[in-house]
């Protein structure tokens, strides 16, 4: 009864803590080891101490039998305890694997990071580039509203131009109209004095033939009177000669008249003529000049038309590198904000690693202190037990 059972052959084996804690390079290992076959041996000696001094063998065989059953509850205890170190150390050791690939995933992230900065100064060059072609685009964009600006003015100036020549015709065109009826007056009044005329020279031709035939009567009688008076010394009757006489003087006024009135009608045509031909002088001048300002005007005009189209081209070039460089900005703030989303995740997965690299080395130094531990405490029990 008083027969120390041997150990099994698991609880023969060795019993081992082991705690690794390192990095990829090294590491440190502790280890802590007690053979039950030397705590029995020590248990042993013990008792066969006391059975020297005299003890009594039933309170032996009670102490021993507390003494084994204590030892079996502490063995099955060790297991456990050894069985969650093992635990702890696979875990461990799957956590140094795991924290070598996240290594590696980022250093090959920051590898692929570090890669496009090439294509980042090119990018940056290219935007460079593009503002200052948007520079040079705006640039020619306020040359050309000035020019726009000039072009209007002068336009606005050849429109007034234009206007004022349209107002000078006009009011030639109302000083024609109102000296046409004058024009019309003095035509019918030297039409009026010319057939004035015709009538005062048919009336002046017929008292000319009369006078013709009287003045040769005249002149035949005065022979004939002056025969007879020679030859009967007789006084002439003078009262019908004078009275032919003042016929005579009545159509010499009549003819003075007739050659004023006529120099007054060839007056007349001479002023309407140089009225009509101031007039067609002016119509001609202000027609010509109207030409002129109307075939300059369209010259202008086109030439303008042309400088507007060139403007329009100018500016559908600009709005066209306006939006190029408004696509490149956004291309860049996408370029930025996915960099910013790899640097955030990198950080997150940083944090991670780190966070998981404090739990490890907390659960590591956990682990070494209860490796420590549980052997001093099973000693201290066992022999306080005995």
């Amino acid at each position: 009864a008083g027969e120390i059972p041997s150990p099994t052959r698991r609880d023969a084996r060795t019993r081992s803590a082991i705690f690794t804690h390192g990095g990829s390079g090294g590491g440190t290992v502790v280890r802590r080891t007690m053979s039950s076959t030397q705590r029995s041996g020590a248990a042993g000696g013990t008792m066969c101490a006391g059975m020297e001094g005299g003890i009594d063998l039933d309170a032996a065989a009670t102490e021993n039998q507390a003494f084994l059953s204590t030892r079996s509850v502490e063995r099955q205890e060790i297991v456990i305890l050894n069985d969650r170190l093992a635990v702890y150390i696979d875990k461990v050791y799957s956590l140094e694997q795991q924290n070598k690939q996240l290594e590696m995933e980022v250093e090959g992230l920051q590898n692929r990071f570090v890669e496009p900065s090439g294509l980042h100064l090119l990018y940056e060059q290219q935007l460079r580039e593009l503002m200052k072609i948007a520079d040079k685009m705006q640039v020619q964009w306020d040359l050309a509203l000035a020019a726009k600006d000039a072009i209007v003015g002068q336009l606005e100036m050849i429109k007034a131009k234009y206007e004022e020549a349209l107002e000078n015709r006009k009011v030639a065109e109302l000083e024609i109209e109102a000296f046409r009826p004058d024009v019309d007056v003095a035509t019918s009044a030297w039409i009026a004095l010319e057939k004035q005329l015709e009538q005062l020279e048919v009336e002046l031709k017929f008292p000319q033939r009369v006078q013709k035939q009287e003045i040769g009567e005249l002149m035949a009688q005065v022979y004939s009177g002056h025969s007879s008076s020679q030859s009967s010394f007789a006084l002439p009757d003078l009262s019908a000669a004078l009275k032919q006489i003042q016929s005579q003087y009545n159509e010499i006024a009549h003819v003075d008249k007739a050659r004023s009135v006529r120099e007054e009608i060839t007056s007349t045509r001479k002023d309407i003529q140089n009225k009509e031909r101031d007039q067609d002088a002016l119509n001609d001048a202000l027609e010509a000049e109207i030409n002129e300002a109307t075939e300059r005007y369209k010259t202008e005009l086109e030439d303008l038309q042309a400088r507007i189209e060139a403007l329009e081209t100018t500016k559908e070039k600009i709005a066209h590198h306006l939006r190029e460089y408004q696509d490149a900005l956004n291309i860049k703030m996408a370029l930025e904000i996915e960099i910013t989303t790899y640097w955030k995740l990198i950080e997150s997965e940083d944090l991670r690693l780190s966070s998981m690299e404090i739990c490890t080395e907390h659960m590591a130094i956990f682990s070494f202190k209860i490796s420590l531990e549980l052997p001093v405490l099973f000693i201290d029990r066992t022999y306080r037990d005995l």
